[in-house]
């Protein structure tokens, strides 16, 4: 049986842990390790080693339902696109960055600009965001204080091994986030107020997250301590290449999260939405509420390598080569650059016919990765940067009211690509299990407005009154969703 071997990147998060993909002469594909990685040496966390799940979907090409090939359903969207007023488009970061830069020169030809999806960098002044870039691994395994307002084992588990190693470099670890951690010294939960007894300097490192779903409020408060402190803020984001498409946003004004997308859409001020790689079934945290608000678009166009859950409602659906087999660079959390083996560039290709169509000029990669190095290869070496902006207020985070139970998300890759996940269960703390009478091997049951559910449990130390969970479910309304409880 004929193979082809492509060495790629995890879709997984924006770690960029590298890998090779065996692909057979029938589509079907296997991973192998890529021991001379130098992210991830080798390792891969659950996610990584379901990838022959996650590439077992390919994107098919469809107008009005129906299949199609790429030149007819190029032909379609430039048809709903023309003369189309109130136009948004949406790159997250699935993609190459060479494919992303296509979109944007798409955009301009529609008057518009690509949104990445998070709402941070909107809300943040410009002088912020080069804090928001990530930094060297190794800059974590010296740091000799590392604070985390993240779970790096169920959001990043190839960070793990990072904080391990800087651990017996003699590095203290605190976690501030909703789960204790056995790795780190401490777990503190901490209000803002708080943060000074950290005593944190230039030698300590604060490790969060960024993804669709984040507070602006924590990060400004986490850059005032930066600002206070002189310690390095290092974000991790969800999306292979969440930090290539922020760096190639940076200076864009307009640009809007995935919530403000949406809301956009049932305002009305939102009547076409172009998507590259980009999923908002997936992506909100109520799958259910987020078809019916694509429902009410006039034109749902995809640009996708995967038959994710959007394609079934969109109007044309363009389809691409899987990630790894496209030629194109993508960048990771540190900084990194790196490059596929693959060679496939249909989705640069799809999108220059478009634009020709449209009556913009047309394009190839040669000329997107020519502009990749002109506009940010040099913004890659690590700085240590020194703040300049100004303390930022923040607002409140109201206090949870007695009684009160609510259901959380804790986002993770297999939430943000709809994957199956054998860990099929809610996290809830000790006192929670006594006082519902639940017994060993049972279930807990969860009612929200959205309707009721039995799920397995599995107790851990998380705030009295929270339940945790790693998976999307049916009843919940948001990222935290008010819910009641019962013993089953």
């Amino acid at each position: 049986m004929k193979e082809s071997i492509y060495t790629s990147v995890c879709p997984g998060c924006s770690i960029g842990c590298g890998l090779y993909i065996r692909e057979d002469d029938r589509g079907a594909v296997s991973i192998d390790f890529l021991k001379s990685s130098p992210v991830n040496r080798g390792k891969l966390c659950r996610f990584g080693m379901r990838l022959p799940h996650y590439y077992s979907t390919p994107a098919t090409g469809k107008v009005e339902g129906l299949g199609s090939g790429t030149e007819d359903a190029v032909r379609a969207a430039a048809s709903r696109l023309r003369g189309a007023e109130k136009v948004a488009m949406l790159s997250v970061g699935n993609t190459t960055c060479e494919e992303h830069i296509a979109f944007m020169k798409l955009a301009e030809s529609l008057g518009t600009v690509v949104h990445t999806g998070i709402p941070v960098y909107a809300e943040l002044p410009p002088e912020c965001h080069p804090h928001l870039e990530g930094m060297p691994f190794t800059d974590i395994e010296n740091a000799e204080k590392i604070v985390l307002f993240i779970d790096p084992y169920v959001q990043y588990p190839l960070l793990v091994r990072r904080l391990l190693a800087a651990k017996r470099n003699g590095a203290h670890i605190t976690s501030a986030g909703t789960t204790e951690l056995h790795l780190a010294h401490e777990n503190r939960k901490l209000s803002p107020e708080q943060y000074a007894e950290l005593d944190l300097d230039g030698n300590s490192v604060i490790i969060t997250d960024i993804h669709p779903h984040t507070d602006p409020c924590h990060i400004r408060q986490l850059l005032n301590v930066v600002l206070d402190t002189g310690a390095r803020l290092h974000v991790v984001k969800p999306f292979v290449n969440s930090e290539g498409v922020d760096r190639l946003a940076k200076g864009r004004a307009g640009t809007m999260g995935i919530s403000q997308i949406m809301d956009g859409i049932e305002k009305g001020d939102i009547r076409t939405l172009v998507l590259l790689d980009s999923d908002p079934v997936e992506l909100m945290p109520d799958t259910d509420r987020a078809v019916e608000v694509l429902k009410k678009l006039d034109n749902l166009i995809v640009i996708s390598s995967r038959d994710s859950l959007v394609n079934a409602i969109a109007d044309v659906v363009i389809a691409t080569e899987h990630l790894y087999r496209k030629r194109g660079t993508l960048i990771n959390a540190e900084g990194k650059l790196q490059e596929n083996s693959g060679q496939g560039v249909d989705g640069i290709d799809a999108m220059s016919m478009l634009s020709r169509q449209l009556g913009a000029d047309g394009f190839d990669h040669r000329q997107m990765h020519g502009y990749l190095h002109e506009r940010m290869i040099d913004t890659l070496a690590s700085e240590n940067r020194k703040p300049e902006y100004c303390r930022m207020e923040c607002g409140t985070v109201p206090a949870q009211q007695n009684g009160a139970c609510t259901l959380e998300y804790v986002y993770n890759p297999f939430m943000w690509f709809s994957q199956p996940d054998d860990n099929d269960f809610v996290l809830l703390d000790r006192s929670m299990v006594k006082s519902l009478g639940l017994k060993k091997g049972g279930t807990v049951r969860l009612d929200s407005e959205k309707g009721s559910m039995n799920m397995r449990y599995r107790v851990e130390k998380v705030p009295e009154g929270t339940i945790l969970t790693g998976r999307k479910l049916p009843i919940a309304t948001g990222t935290v969703t008010k819910i009641r409880t019962e013993g089953c």
